[in-house]
């Protein structure tokens, strides 16, 4: 026995890392194999990370398109629910006014004075030709004359985000001040009568101007103002009965603007559609 033996109770005490190896130490050949083996069951393979990654992507391209859906149904029923609170504030204004409708008068940039809103939606960049429109008073929302899905912005100088999207069907109490295009009184709206006749129009970006929404007469096989298609080739009207709808185009007429008038196929579904729903 050596002396450094009996100091340490006979345990031999290893003073560098290294020592010691041949009995399977920390410097030793099997402690390092055995580290080895330790990280190669803990660590992530390049082809297992592939494998995840793969699922990953494969699992987004399901789910995306079902959160698009599901988006646009909700920008839907948001733009419902704005012309829902819209036909309201209409149908308090004709009950506070002895049944005379709201005025729509306009020229073919701007809506008038005293009307249901005033100013064009092209160049209104803030709220305030809403605020003095005479439906205001009934629900003061800015935020209920916008589609949600409407992103178009005002024209130039200053470009913003525009602050309306609806237009009110010309033949309610249309013209201008001097003249009168359509029907004064609710009364008076028979044929066709207050469920099936359209009031408010969720009206295409590059159409709307004033605050009026232009049908052709029927068997004019042309789009005077056109629809909105932002809900998935859709559009939101309400009605005089206090509904609203949306509605999914069935041809492709009405699915771009090239101008005012712009011409559509004889017998298109989508004219004879929007005309009935007017005189």
């Amino acid at each position: 026995m050596k002396p450094t033996d009996v100091l340490t109770g006979g345990v031999t005490v290893l003073d560098e890392p290294g020592a010691g190896a041949e009995h399977g130490g920390i410097g030793s050949v099997a402690g390092r194999t055995a580290r080895s083996r330790y990280r190669s069951k803990t660590a992530f393979t390049l082809i297992e990370l592939l494998v995840v990654i793969a699922i990953i992507a494969i699992l987004a391209a399901m789910l995306l398109p079902a959160l698009s859906r599901a988006k646009a149904k909700a920008l839907g029923i948001a733009c419902l629910n704005n012309l829902k609170q819209l036909q309201l504030c209409y149908q308090f204004y004709v009950d506070d006014n002895r049944n005379l409708l709201p005025l729509n008068h306009g020229t073919p940039l701007a809506s008038s004075t005293n009307c249901w809103v005033m100013g064009d939606a092209k160049r209104d960049t803030n709220t305030i030709n809403i605020q003095n429109g005479v439906l205001f008073q009934y629900n003061r929302s800015v935020a209920i004359y916008k589609c949600p899905a409407d992103l178009s912005k005002t024209l130039a100088p200053m470009i913003v985000p525009r602050t309306r999207s609806y237009a009110i069907d010309f033949a309610l109490s249309g013209g201008d001040d001097t003249s009168l295009y359509g029907i004064t009184r609710f009364t008076d709206i028979v044929k066709p009568s207050p469920v099936k006749k359209s009031v408010f129009w969720d009206e295409q970006e590059d159409s709307i101007d004033n605050g009026g929404f232009g049908i052709t007469p029927a068997v004019n096989w042309s789009w005077w103002n056109l629809p909105a298609s932002r809900h998935t080739r859709g559009c939101v009207i309400s009605f005089a009965d206090g509904h609203s709808e949306l509605w999914k185009w069935l041809g492709t007429s009405v699915l771009k603007f090239t101008s005012y008038g712009q011409a559509a196929p004889v017998n298109d579904r989508d004219v004879r559609r929007t005309q009935e729903t007017t005189f």
